[in-house]
């Protein structure tokens, strides 16, 4: 996208309520405490996917010129140019689906994000909250040491500092009784792995999803089957809770949607900034809403990280740009 058809007022407000959602979901799921995680990530899988089928028909039935357009006459902005490009094909699937390598990607892609869901749910619904923050804010370390492995990625010394930081704070917390760090080592090291893995396959957003959650479908439906079968009917519980579960789908998929405009229209360096709005909603809601105990030893560790990211990103500064040299005249 060019610099002129960039539009940085409506990049923040998508990323601003990208994390916000995600930020709140630990509020989404409270209200779905009583049914396991196993019940919450098998629905969340499964409506997830029916609604990005039904966004994959909706791309080919949707002509663009049927979208309206917002803006005045000097910055007119093509709703068409930011829904469209989001919305799965049905032929970046086939293309998916008849490429080997490809497929595979998706299928371990599947099943990283799939243990991701697992361990957050099962978090969120068990006290566990700030653990789970704690994973997503030591998350983009884990992406950058992933990319200096396998991407062959350089960092410069600040962010050595700031990563080996970052590491201290995490055996800080390891040395708490009142935490579980595994919860946030397994949510930084699932989502790292799975954005790697989606580095890999240049995928869409949404277009990778559709496939992995197709993927992962198949146990969900069998999961729930074999529930249904042992006494627990589908979606028996109370019209609200079952709503609650049919509306999994658009809570995982709306914040990624949103994201994937952000970073079309801001730097990704603001983007850095902005994606600890997410784990600080959580972190607080755990502590000053739910009243998840935090004692000395783990609100040390927890400075300690925040110090490591604060340099991390202030190291990762674009360097201004210097205005280009007047080209001499003969």
């Amino acid at each position: 996208m060019n610099e002129a058809a960039k539009n940085p007022r409506l990049g923040y407000v998508c990323a601003i309520l990208a994390q916000v959602i995600w930020g709140c979901f630990p509020i989404y799921l409270h209200f779905l405490r009583e049914i396991p995680a196993s019940d919450i990530v098998a629905h969340r899988t499964i409506w997830s996917f029916a609604l990005l089928f039904c966004l994959m028909l909706l791309s080919r039935l949707v002509p663009p010129s049927s979208l309206p357009t917002i803006g005045g006459t000097s910055t007119t902005f093509s709703l068409s140019r930011v829904l469209l490009p989001l919305l799965p094909t049905i032929s970046e699937a086939r293309a998916t689906i008849g490429s080997s390598q490809k497929l595979i990607a998706c299928l371990v892609a599947a099943i990283l994000i799939a243990i991701n869901w697992c361990v957050f749910v099962w978090a969120a619904n068990n006290d566990y909250k700030v653990d789970a923050s704690l994973g997503y804010y030591i998350c983009p370390q884990v992406m950058v040491l992933l990319g200096v492995v396998f991407l062959g990625e350089r960092l410069g010394l600040i962010q050595w500092i700031g990563v080996s930081i970052v590491a201290v704070g995490v055996m800080v917390m390891a040395q708490s009784g009142t935490g579980l760090v595994w919860i946030s080592l397994s949510i930084a090291g699932s989502f790292g792995l799975y954005a790697l893995c989606k580095k890999k396959t240049s995928m869409t957003a949404l277009g990778g999803l559709t496939i992995e959650t197709a993927i992962l479908s198949v146990p969900a439906i069998a999961f729930l089957v074999y529930q249904s079968q042992n006494g627990n009917a589908f979606m028996s519980g109370p019209l609200t809770q079952n709503l609650l579960l049919l509306g999994c789908g658009l809570a995982t998929i709306s914040p990624l949607a949103l994201y994937a405009v952000a970073v079309k229209h801001i730097p990704l360096s603001t983007m850095g900034f902005l994606q600890f709005i997410g784990p600080t909603l959580q972190f607080g809601l755990g502590v000053f809403v739910f009243g998840e105990p935090i004692d000395s030893v783990r609100f040390t560790g927890f400075t300690v990280v925040w110090i490591g990211i604060v340099l991390f990103l202030l190291s990762r500064r674009p360097a201004p740009k210097l205005a280009p040299k007047p080209i001499a005249r003969e």
